[in-house]
């Protein structure tokens, strides 16, 4: 079930999920314009997958949204309420995340009043005060989930830097429980003033039922020319931080190493593509990088299964990368850089191998030990695999996650209840 922008259906859909159930009613907030529920990126993903999850375990999520996307055509199993931001360049980043925070926050309370959630989920969002406003007005449970701070991440976007890093700080500071992904985090949210007892580390996850060694990567091989070679493969996005600029000096160093490799980056827009394409030729390096663009979320597994190999060039350092984690589900080994989440859900020699963030000398030696033991990345994979089944599945997470609401709830599990 999906819909655009507020009104009476809207205020209906709210009401039709509240009728008729014991199970929980979670309200999804993401007030975030650039987190299209419907999209391609691995944070639309994770909130489509933990709404999922939830329904599977019985429970009720409604997502009010600023961005519902248009990519994942089966979004039927998904009760969607967008409100969309304004679109005009004029305001600048800052004053039009403001000023769309204050219609997000009105439509929110009108769907709260329709839906009467137990629980409030808010992934955290630059200037929104929803989930805060919601909690002061109805006494409301509410989880915060903290991915990252904004004003850090998207400081170059910024025109008011120091009003972004304050409402980070007041938005965060006041939560009553928060959902973080790394412990990075958890010590910055911490020092925030969040009691310890009221943070919950859970990194990203991975459908482990989608990404899977099952699939098959010949037909992206054969479409993409990829046969033969050594694949260092890559999904994402082509953003400066996520350091696909360091593997131009990494290919240069893998020349004499390994006889025939290619870097084959999955996703980025195509202005980013097209840029990357020019540095590519213009430092003689053209063959070593294919870029297939954006590609839908059904087919990723396949893109992953045709890699030999993949790697997280680079990210923030309390970052817990959703790729990560659908690598590892493929089954295939990754080279990663030495951060402390990515350090917590890989261990070195066994999944994968590490790297000293930004040295690209043991970067390529990384990749060129696996370039020269198939075996080894074999095992490795099949070790990848076993890992994410066990501890970083996306059911396993909501799992934790169901806990924790029905605590803050006081909701029976649907299970109690029915004995």
């Amino acid at each position: 079930m999906g819909s655009r922008g507020l009104s009476a259906a809207e205020a209906t859909i709210a009401r039709d999920l509240a009728r008729g159930t014991d199970s929980m009613r979670i309200l999804y907030l993401c007030a975030d314009p650039g987190v299209p529920i419907l999209g391609r990126k691995g944070c639309s993903t994770h909130v489509r997958e933990i709404c999922r999850a939830l329904t599977r375990a019985g429970h009720q999520a409604l997502i009010l949204c600023a961005n519902r996307g248009e990519d994942v055509q089966d979004a039927s199993d998904l009760s969607i309420v967008e409100v969309p931001p304004l679109q005009s360049r004029r305001l600048g980043f800052d004053v039009r995340l403001m000023t769309h925070n204050l219609r997000f926050a009105r439509a929110a309370r009108k769907i709260y009043e329709g839906f009467r959630p137990d629980v409030i989920y808010e992934r955290f969002s630059m200037y929104s005060f929803t989930g805060h406003r919601l909690v002061g007005r109805y006494r409301a449970p509410r989880i915060l989930e903290v991915n990252a701070f904004l004003s850090t991440e998207q400081s170059d976007r910024l025109r008011f830097p120091w009003f972004a890093r304050w409402s980070d700080r007041f938005v965060v500071g006041r939560a009553e429980h928060v959902v973080v992904v790394s412990e990075p985090l958890r010590d910055l949210v911490a020092s925030l003033g969040v009691p310890r007892a009221h943070i919950y580390k859970m990194p990203m996850s991975a459908d482990v039922r989608h990404f899977t060694p099952a699939k098959s990567g010949e037909k992206v091989r054969a479409q993409h020319g990829l046969h033969g070679r050594f694949v260092i493969g890559y999904v994402g996005a082509l953003t400066g931080w996520h350091g696909i600029n360091l593997l131009y000096d990494v290919a240069r160093l893998l020349e004499p190493k390994i006889h025939d490799f290619v870097f084959f980056l999955v996703g980025g827009d195509e202005k980013k593509i097209a840029a990357h394409q020019k540095k590519a030729r213009r430092l003689g390096l053209e063959s070593r990088f294919v870029f297939a663009g954006s590609v839908p979320y059904l087919q990723v597994p396949e893109y992953v299964r045709a890699m030999d190999v993949t790697i997280i060039p680079d990210t923030t350092y309390w970052s817990s990368p959703t790729k990560l984690f659908e690598y590892q589900a493929a089954g295939v080994p990754t080279v990663a850089p030495r951060y402390a989440a990515i350090v917590d859900a890989m261990e070195e020699g066994k999944e994968g191998l590490f790297f000293d963030a930004h040295d690209t000398e043991q970067f390529a030696d990384c990749l060129t030990q696996l370039a020269l033991n198939p075996q080894l990345r074999q095992l490795m994979g099949a070790n990848a695999r076993r890992r994410v089944v066990e501890s970083h599945s996306v059911d396993r997470q909501v799992a934790a996650l169901i806990e924790i609401m029905e605590r803050l709830s006081g909701k029976t599990p649907p299970n109690d209840r029915r004995r």
